[in-house]
């Protein structure tokens, strides 16, 4: 196998027929060489397609030069393909709902990574200011709330509580994905956390 010459074919331009037509990744350079001195070109996969009149088609070339439609995927391609699709697909929602915000106390407070920056460094403010110190926080929704080094170690106490919910839903569904069989199956699983 030839790996410079994937989706690449030599044809023949002018007069070439169908049976002309060679993947190039079954022949070595010398071999290529020689054919191109017969005449032929090397096209590339899309320009293949255009040359035979279906740019947005599939087409295999067949040993004896023939071309046909590539087939439609069997079910156990779709599920190979179905399930690490899946699998990103869980993980990103899995990330996604690790950083939402997160209720404590009756207020809402965020947690992406600027605001997980400025609770680090409110703890350590307030913990210099002593255990009765406290300063006002501007809540995910708007609202000034004053708030303790407790209060924003709770805070990431339950963020640490639902991360954990999520890996544990995310590793249930993950293994769910890799155990289904079909694609509907795959499609049907969930995040349940």
């Amino acid at each position: 196998m030839n790996d410079k010459r994937v989706n690449q074919y030599l044809i023949l331009p002018e007069n070439g027929q169908r049976k002309d037509t060679k993947l190039a990744v079954e022949y070595d350079e010398a071999q290529i060489a020689n054919y191109l001195k017969q005449g032929y070109v090397t096209v590339n996969h899309d320009d293949f397609n255009k040359l035979i009149g279906n740019g947005d088609g599939e087409y295999l070339i067949a040993d004896d030069g023939s071309v046909y439609p590539k087939p439609a995927p069997t079910d156990a391609e779709m599920l190979a393909a179905a399930k690490p699709a899946k699998i990103a697909e869980l993980k990103a929602e899995r990330d996604s709902k690790e950083v939402e915000p997160i209720t404590y106390n009756c207020n809402s407070y965020d947690y992406d990574d600027k605001a997980r920056e400025r609770i680090n460094a409110a703890i350590i403010a307030l913990d210099v200011q002593g255990a009765d110190a406290s300063i006002d926080w501007t809540t995910a929704d708007n609202a000034d709330v004053k708030v303790t080094a407790n209060d924003l170690r709770m805070v990431i106490a339950m963020v640490a509580n639902r991360s954990n919910a999520l890996h544990i839903a995310y590793r249930e569904a993950k293994d769910k994905v890799e155990q289904a069989t079909t694609v509907a199956e795959v499609e049907a699983i969930t995040l349940d956390a």
